[in-house]
């Protein structure tokens, strides 16, 4: 399966689905995902525009461009299918005298979430998990270079309407090495559209060693359906990318209920 095919086969279920349901919490932006599944047979698109990656190692200086894609369907009993990859990234590698650029596609990924309480009318505490298997089919610039399996579980708490807590724990494997994740969020809503969040992300992987970034973002919702965001994230430490940024827009399509 392609990221191109799934793309394709989404838009014929959003199409065929000429009313709108009520809008469900968007993964995008910030660490982890949202712990709430898509009502069963409606559709998300969650789309960046795209992410920017700044990182220098070994005398280069790096910096990459990815327009990420992720599709999510709703499948009913607390479940949603998810596939994401990026159709376009674009490299441009600088350093020992020379320069160079490529353009190309990334990996693709297939996941199951499933969620705690269902609905976003759980209660005050809500807990999601999300497998998903990542395919080395993207171009060797933009690719793992070998199957990446991972598991995530993003816990919240809103113990009101304004404020949420959120921590996100996830652990990939590749290549017999794993890469742990342990991300605190603290979001707070301005009026009825805008929330702001600040995000601390720890990471340890075994090749690269440590990583730590610190930064935030904010969604701003257009209607009940859409929704744009922006986020950054700024390196504390040694490894890892100096910088990582990204704009993005997050649709809602289905069915009413």
């Amino acid at each position: 399966m392609t990221l191109r095919t799934s793309l394709a086969a989404s838009a014929a279920l959003l199409f065929a689905a000429p009313a709108f349901a009520d809008p469900p919490d968007f993964d995008r932006p910030g660490a982890g995902f949202a712990t709430t599944v898509l009502p069963v047979g409606t559709v998300a698109l969650e789309q960046g525009f795209p992410t920017y990656e700044r990182q220098r190692q070994d005398g280069y200086l790096d910096r990459t461009y990815t327009a990420d894609s992720l599709i999510r369907i709703g499948l009913g009993s607390a479940l949603e299918w998810q596939v994401a990859g990026s159709a376009w990234n674009r490299l441009e590698e600088r350093g020992s005298g020379s320069r160079r650029h490529a353009t190309g596609h990334g990996d693709t990924s297939v996941g199951m979430k499933w969620a705690s309480g269902g609905s976003a009318d759980a209660g005050p505490f809500t807990w999601a998990a999300l497998g998903k298997v990542t395919f080395a089919n993207g171009d060797d610039d933009f690719g793992n270079g070998a199957r990446e399996v991972s598991l995530g579980s993003t816990m919240q708490w809103k113990p009101d309407d304004a404020k949420q807590i959120t921590l996100f724990a996830n652990l990939d494997r590749l290549k017999d090495r794993n890469t742990w994740t342990l991300a605190p969020t603290f979001g707070r809503k301005f009026g009825s559209n805008l929330l702001a969040y600040v995000e601390t992300d720890a990471i340890h992987d075994a090749e690269d060693g440590n990583e730590l970034q610190a930064g935030g973002g904010i969604a701003y919702d257009i209607g009940d359906h859409v929704q744009l965001d922006a986020y950054a994230l700024h390196r504390i430490g040694r490894h890892g990318p100096s910088m990582l940024a990204g704009l993005g827009i997050s649709m809602f399509f289905g069915q009413k209920q």
